[in-house]
């Protein structure tokens, strides 16, 4: 997630992996990129915006707390 042409804010959205609990930050441009291939895909507004885990290598990760650009919370709980 660091070859983007253009700066970037430093904003970060935390993920996690449900599975295997691994944790990290992707930059906020990325999230808002793959909200709109959601919104593009007609994924339903609840449908988090994904990132593959680099341990699960599944699509799999989540946002720990995220608002997203259709007015949607999501907050990570554990089970």
């Amino acid at each position: 997630m660091d070859d983007y042409p253009f700066e970037l804010s430093g904003k970060t959205v935390d993920y996690i992996c449900p599975k295997c609990k691994h944790e990290l930050k992707a930059p906020i441009e990325a999230v808002l990129e793959f909200e709109e291939e959601d919104m593009f895909n007609n994924l339903p507004i609840n449908t988090p915006p994904y990132v593959e885990c680099p341990n699960c290598r599944k699509l799999c990760m989540i946002p720990k707390y995220y608002k997203s650009m259709r007015g949607y919370l999501f907050e990570y709980k554990e089970d």
